[in-house]
């Protein structure tokens, strides 16, 4: 049996999704990489700064990224990635309630979430409901579904692939879709009501320059998580634990991480150059058991 999708509880939804494709009808299982407790806290300053979020992660994902810690380069015809499983609509929903009257922020991740737009609908409806808080982490490349699941969620978090040169090595798409159109479609959300932000992976190659002409349309829109790349493999285990261990780097990687203290001086140097905007910047080195949060009120250490 299909459940519906409980409109009422958003008076805007009607409006706001008339002249878009209808959603999907929702499934009575999704394939799924894991849902896990309790993964990391919250880094955007602001009043959920540090609060610990869940993570609701969908198997397929339509790009195929070289530094995927859950395996997109490695997908199969689907699009499924590797260590996929069945899940059930209820089990999902009963982890989401579990997660979200114990305080916990939800995040709908993957994978990408938006392949499955109903299924962020149906799950950010109820986190609403419940007075808890939920977050799309996307690659943006899917245009018009951050409209559609828009009056229904709280926040979307953004990560685009480096910039234009790195955009193929890293997405493992040709053309437009690697970098253009998510870069376009991120600059749309500006024209939504929804908190964003945006996750930059610090690349080697990626320079203030580039952050500056890539983002400058979203400053003083949304906050930036400037985020140490570590090579490592994450896998999510059935009690909602998780595992995350640093691989070696392929000698052959187009894609390679900028060394740590270039980081902090890219960091400091654009929080120079942009002082009005240093507040909505953060820098987030390490992860696994210990992440080093860095923002403009001081540094911190969170360890799971």
């Amino acid at each position: 049996m299909h459940d519906n999708f409980p409109m009422s509880s958003v008076p805007e939804a009607r409006s706001s999704t008339a002249r878009r494709p209808a959603l999907p009808a929702v499934r009575d299982t999704y394939p799924m990489l894991g849902l896990i407790s309790s993964a990391f806290p919250y880094r955007m300053p602001g009043p959920r700064f540090g609060v610990y979020g869940s993570l609701v992660m969908v198997a397929p994902c339509n790009m195929a990224c070289s530094y995927c810690d859950v395996g997109g380069y490695a997908k199969d015809e689907r699009h499924y990635l590797p260590g996929w499983n069945e899940m059930s609509l209820t089990t999902i929903r009963q982890f989401v309630r579990d997660e979200v009257s114990a305080g916990r922020i939800i995040y709908l991740t993957g994978g990408e979430p938006l392949m499955f737009p109903e299924l962020v609908v149906t799950l950010g409806d109820e986190i609403r409901q419940m007075g808890g808080y939920s977050v799309v982490c996307t690659n943006a490349s899917l245009s018009g579904r951050l409209e559609q699941v828009s009056p229904y969620i709280d926040e979307f978090s953004v990560s685009l692939k480096g910039n234009e040169k790195l955009g193929e090595a890293a997405s493992g798409l040709k053309g437009k879709l690697a970098f253009q159109v998510p870069r376009r479609n991120m600059i749309a959300l500006t024209g939504l009501p929804n908190t964003i932000e945006i996750v930059v992976v610090m690349f080697a190659g990626l320079a203030v320059e580039d952050i500056v002409d890539i983002y400058r349309p979203l400053f003083g829109r949304a906050a930036f998580v400037f985020k140490e790349y570590r090579h490592k493999a994450t896998v999510a285990h059935e009690d909602h634990t998780y595992t995350s261990s640093l691989i070696d780097l392929p000698d052959e990687a187009t894609v390679r991480p900028m060394p740590r203290e270039e980081i902090r001086s890219v960091y400091e140097e654009l929080c120079a150059r942009h002082p009005e905007h240093a507040k909505d910047f953060a820098l987030v080195l390490g992860g696994g058991g210990e992440q080093v949060v860095v923002t403009s009120t001081g540094e911190g250490v969170f360890k799971r």
